[in-house]
């Protein structure tokens, strides 16, 4: 295999295991505060989407997991050029729908401060 092959190849492994890892913990900290938010939506008397924002985002993140894993333990990122840019666009989407629930539930919260 040809040296520049080979550095690449590193580089995608070590990618796939830097999402596999990352994405792994998100969906802890998504699942968490999925829980977290449950508790004050009881407690307060509202109903808000944030919580079902995070499962989303849990869900994508959770995706990401497996197929990181699967593309470190097969060929798949051999015969697939644009796996990894696959793996890295739901990773943003994930992000982005965490970002989005954090928004909302600071807007909510500020909103339920000044009643």
């Amino acid at each position: 295999m040809p040296r520049e092959l080979q550095t690449e190849d590193d580089r995608n492994y070590a990618h796939l295991l830097t999402l596999l890892s990352v994405s792994a913990a998100m969906v802890g900290v998504c699942l968490t505060a999925v829980g977290l938010i449950n508790v004050i939506e009881v407690l307060n008397n509202w109903e808000g989407w944030v919580d079902d924002i995070l499962a989303i985002g849990s869900l994508l993140f959770s995706i990401v997991t497996l197929l990181s894993f699967l593309g470190i333990r097969t060929k798949i990122r051999f015969r697939w050029p644009r796996y990894v840019l696959i793996l890295d666009i739901c990773f943003c989407v994930g992000i982005v729908t965490m970002v989005i629930a954090s928004f909302l539930l600071t807007y909510r919260v500020m909103l339920s401060a000044k009643s």
